[in-house]
């Protein structure tokens, strides 16, 4: 009952919560400069130029993208577990927030949906967010310290590298960008839908709500609206909370969340930001100093205080401590959400050109050290692009049985999730007997005792497989069969 309330409650908070966005950015139209269009306009270039429009994230985009087409078709956030481009039979919820999928499929309903579109869009708010990051900047310093805080947070490696990543990594720094921007100008529609915005995007990011009411600029009737724009995402948090022991017996934790990964995520993430060929050092260093000039009251009477960053860094760094994924070794992509803070304490101690200089050149040191994905991660990569090529041979008709169906349905093809036929093998026989059913059985199946192998295992002992196709990467199969019922003429249908 919950998930399909949700479904429903959670795109409409959205839509509002993008209305009185548009109506905040209105009200600071006025302050908007040409000069930010400089370093976003850099940085969609060199994206264009060296990135190629590919997936970072295996198989996260590729649900945003599915349950962003399903919203083109009606308001409610579901995504697809059997059925077509144009043919939804059954869905579901799903535990990820609908804010991202829901301003995609706003996109989608001008230019049609498809995944080429879904990668512009990313690039778009890759460029939206360097802007965005300028007139935070612009809000608090002058013009030479705004324009270099918005080419640090556009030339920063991991942010440069997930500029074509349509996850939620970038669009909610944006909106947690806008929101901050909000505070400083005291503008409360802005503050309010800003931080509501990156809560929908990303659960962790509702920490972030405190700001609104923590500001003397914000009106009280904002704060409260800002409360409501995030109801949803506490209803949303409590049933997460409420599956959360099947989400961690997939994953093999004991608990998502919890005091036992504190110690081993604060070093390694502590190590990560002060690392200069992983990270640019320089702004970590920088920032820790304004922190602690901030605590300890040795910075000039006239420097201006940067309360809301640095609490914005100590809080969101908490938060993945406790994670059992929090580790920036194995998520660089969390420290986007870390940067527009961190650059704006760097940036608040570059009165000097020689800082400024020692700021920028902390960005070489990470770019000669070149991003390296983890072996699994490279096959989950040519997983999805073997398989998405291969589906191309498939008539519009015919169903792909998977378990990942989301990349196929991006890709117009009709799909079953494997995960729902094991649970309801009578329909899974009913489509066999009307159509033609392939089996794709990817990388992840590949790993025994997962959720992937034991539908995988399930899908084999229970139907008669021929063998189309197969590719091995790195040790690892990816097969497409036919699928047939157990003793069955094909003839005979």
């Amino acid at each position: 009952m919950i998930p399909r309330i949700l479904s429903i409650a959670g795109p409409f908070a959205v839509y509002v919560t993008l209305a009185i966005l548009v109506a905040g950015l209105w009200h600071e139209r006025r302050k908007l400069e040409w000069l930010a269009v400089a370093p976003a306009g850099a940085g969609l270039l060199t994206s264009l130029i060296f990135l190629s429009p590919v997936h970072r994230l295996f198989f996260d985009e590729d649900t945003y993208i599915s349950i962003a087409q399903n919203l083109t078709r009606a308001p409610v956030a579901q995504i697809t577990l059997l059925g077509g481009p144009d043919d939804l039979q059954i869905s579901t919820y799903h535990k990820e927030p609908p804010g991202w999928p829901v301003v995609l499929s706003l996109i989608f309903l001008i230019t049609g949906r498809s995944e080429r579109v879904a990668f512009i869009a990313a690039r778009l708010f890759f460029v939206l967010a360097i802007a965005a990051v300028y007139q935070l900047a612009r809000e608090m310093f002058d013009k030479r310290r705004a324009l270099l805080a918005a080419i640090l947070f556009g030339a920063a490696p991991v942010c440069f590298w997930f500029s074509p990543s349509t996850g939620t990594d970038i669009p909610s720094a944006l909106a947690a960008a806008l929101g901050m921007w909000g505070i400083m100008a005291g503008n409360g529609m802005l503050a309010a839908a800003g931080f509501a915005l990156a809560a929908q995007m990303r659960l962790e990011l509702i920490i972030l709500i405190p700001f609104v009411w923590l500001s003397g600029k914000v009106p009280r009737r904002w704060k409260w609206i800002a409360a409501v724009l995030v109801v949803v995402e506490v209803v949303h948090i409590g049933w997460v909370i409420s599956i959360a022991p099947a989400l961690a017996a997939v994953e093999k934790v004991r608990s998502a969340f919890g005091v036992e990964f504190i110690s081993g995520n604060f070093k390694t993430n502590l190590a990560y930001l002060f690392n200069p060929l992983l990270f640019p050092a320089g702004i970590t260093i920088l920032a820790v100093a304004e922190i602690a000039l901030s605590l300890w009251g040795k910075a000039g009477a006239k420097r201006r205080r940067l309360p809301e960053a640095g609490m914005q860094i100590l809080m969101l760094f908490g938060v993945y401590m406790f994670f059992y994924a929090g580790s920036f070794d194995i998520n660089p992509r969390y420290t986007i959400q870390l940067l527009v803070p961190l650059t704006l304490m760097a940036v608040s101690l570059s009165n000097r050109p020689i800082i400024a200089a020692g700021l920028l050149a902390s960005m070489v040191l990470p770019y000669a050290h070149p991003l390296e994905l983890p072996t699994y991660v490279q096959a989950l990569a040519a997983d999805h692009r073997f398989s998405t090529q291969f589906a191309d041979r498939f008539a519009p008709t015919d169903l792909i049985v998977s378990t990942e169906p989301e990349m196929f349905l991006n890709h117009d093809k009709r799909a079953m999730s494997a995960f729902y036929a094991s649970q309801h093998a009578e329909k899974l026989e009913e489509q066999v007997r009307q159509r033609k059913v392939i089996y794709h059985s990817g990388v992840r199946t590949n790993r025994p005792d997962t959720e992937e192998w034991s539908a995988d295992q399930w899908v084999k002992s229970h139907f008669e497989l021929h063998l189309i196709d197969s590719q091995e990467i790195r040790g690892l199969r990816i097969a497409f069969y036919e699928m047939l019922l157990k003793n069955f003429d094909r003839e005979t249908r």
